[in-house]
């Protein structure tokens, strides 16, 4: 509620004088974060500029935009959404009335959505949704390069065939950083690991490993949660505890101390997000096996 009435005063300052109109030559598309910015920079090469919502070190679950950038979208030509992150849903609803030129695409369409499951109490019912971080695995990966071209083909049809060729020339970069993962994550199949964040989802099943998730409903652990978290990893013999640069470190190195395991951290968001991904899947495979 609180992004909604942010983005709907901002809209309502800017709209009157934006009015979706090109103002200089500079030729924008948004994202919403930086590894998608990576995906349309390798694309778009020099032909548009690419802006991202969502700056480095912030989680996109509750970010809200800033003046400077309603005002650039403003003028923007696309806006590519991963589609499920919690701040895109008020944005993407407002958009239209702020910049009715705007082209906005969900990137993760077509990809085999993971759907959280509905957790049932003795009162109550947890309803749950998708999953959003499509882009955390590589196969996922392939299908949002391909939604962006193909937006990029309508926002911009003569120059279709560049952004062609940078398609092609994108896949066969993923299609490697798929292979590196998939000899990486061999040995280590079924394995299981804890992250704090539950933003490897896509990750682990594609590659068939299993998430646990330290964070609960979005919301910091209750010691309940955290002690039921400690006996699975110590069950299940887990050692891998992953913990994102966003969050703070406390309750991961608790777990990680608790059941004798390795604290990682890693960065899902990164902008890099080749070296990203492969250094997660390599930090996996490297933590010892629970006691």
């Amino acid at each position: 509620m609180k992004n909604l009435v942010i983005i709907s005063v901002l809209i309502g300052i800017f709209a009157v004088s934006c009015h979706s109109t090109k103002k200089n030559n500079e030729k924008v598309v948004f994202v919403s974060i930086l590894p998608l910015k990576y995906f349309t920079d390798k694309i778009v090469g020099d032909i548009y500029k690419v802006e991202v919502m969502v700056p480095p070190g912030v989680g996109p679950e509750t970010y809200s935009p800033t003046p400077k950038q309603m005002k650039k979208l403003g003028e923007a030509y696309a806006y590519f959404a991963i589609g499920y992150l919690g701040f895109e849903g008020d944005l993407l609803s407002k958009l239209p009335s702020l910049n009715p030129g705007i082209k906005i695409y969900n990137v993760s369409e077509g990809i085999n959505l993971i759907e959280e499951k509905e957790e049932k109490h003795e009162d109550h019912v947890h309803l749950k949704g998708v999953d959003p971080h499509t882009w955390s695995s590589p196969k996922g990966a392939l299908i949002i390069a391909k939604n962006i071209y193909e937006g990029m083909a309508q926002v911009d049809p003569k120059n279709r065939e560049h952004y062609l060729q940078n398609l092609q020339k994108l896949t066969e970069e993923i299609n490697k950083v798929d292979s590196t993962i998939t000899k990486v994550l061999s040995p280590v199949r079924g394995k299981k690991f804890i992250v704090f964040h539950p933003a490897l989802g896509y990750l682990a099943r594609d590659y068939g490993m299993e998430q646990y998730s330290i964070e609960f409903e979005g919301k910091t652990p209750s010691p309940k949660h955290m002690q039921e978290l400690i006996d699975e990893a110590r069950n299940g013999k887990i050692s891998a505890v992953l913990i994102q640069k966003e969050f703070e470190k406390r309750n991961a190195e608790i777990v990680a101390q608790e059941i004798g395991g390795t604290l990682i951290q890693i960065d899902p968001l990164d902008y890099n997000w080749p070296q990203q991904m492969i250094s997660i899947a390599t930090s996996l495979a490297a933590a010892p096996q629970g006691r």
